[in-house]
């Protein structure tokens, strides 16, 4: 569509047959019109899109906990949220099948958080009591940057429910448990812990050369896979 103003010659905006007319800074200009790009269907990127599409799921159903573990890292990479992070880290944890349109997510290797936060050692998780999950692990309080009262955060996804829930404990505890929703009962659920440090001003460990911020973070730990006691 076209639009004449009451100059001499007459401004010209908008689309004119091929050519879409537009005055910037008192100029005339024109570029020739294209369609509305057809969504592609490459193979490369239909994987893609459901590569990411895996992600963004994944993502929205452990906001929570990423929230807190990707917070700082956000802020370093001045990406605009934590979300953002994670979907960047771990798209290339998750893969496509394009004979069976399947797609699989390496659970071990994705990440939850990231920080220098010293980070605990996790030693296992157990399903034995109902709709529970247990994670013991050694808290390292001995390691120049961890406090006692360091937050620990255990989270637990349910793939068939794209659900998560959060405990949170402590460093010198050893042990956590995540109480779970009875919908929980008989779900194979993955997973994972990290450590929140408690420092409320800016700290330098000299020993290992880093900074801890409030709110900064370890980088997080996949602690194992179950089915959940009903």
């Amino acid at each position: 569509m076209s639009k004449t103003s009451k100059n001499v010659l007459g401004d010209q905006r908008g689309k004119i047959g091929k050519v879409v007319g537009k005055v910037v800074d008192g100029v005339q200009m024109y570029s020739a019109y294209t369609d509305a790009v057809k969504n592609p269907r490459s193979p490369k990127q239909i994987a893609h899109r459901a590569r990411f599409t895996a992600a963004v799921s994944l993502g929205k159903a452990m906001k929570g906990a990423i929230n807190i573990g990707l917070r700082n890292e956000a802020a370093r990479r001045r990406l605009n949220s934590a979300f953002n992070v994670f979907v960047k880290n771990n798209m290339d944890k998750i893969t496509y099948d394009a004979e069976t349109a399947v797609v699989t997510t390496d659970y071990q290797h994705v990440g939850i958080a990231e920080g220098d936060t010293p980070f605990v050692r996790f030693t296992g998780a157990t399903f034995t009591e109902a709709m529970s999950v247990t994670v013991t692990y050694t808290g390292n309080s001995d390691t120049p940057g961890a406090m006692d009262d360091d937050s620990v955060y255990v989270v637990v996804y349910a793939p068939a429910l794209n659900s998560s829930v959060i405990a949170i404990g402590t460093r010198s505890a050893g042990t956590l448990t995540v109480n779970l929703p009875t919908v929980y009962g008989g779900e194979t659920v993955h997973v994972w812990g990290f450590v929140r440090t408690a420092v409320e001003d800016v700290v330098q460990v000299e020993a290992y050369g880093i900074t801890l911020k409030p709110g900064e973070c370890s980088v997080s730990s996949y602690v194992g896979s179950g089915v959940v006691e009903g």
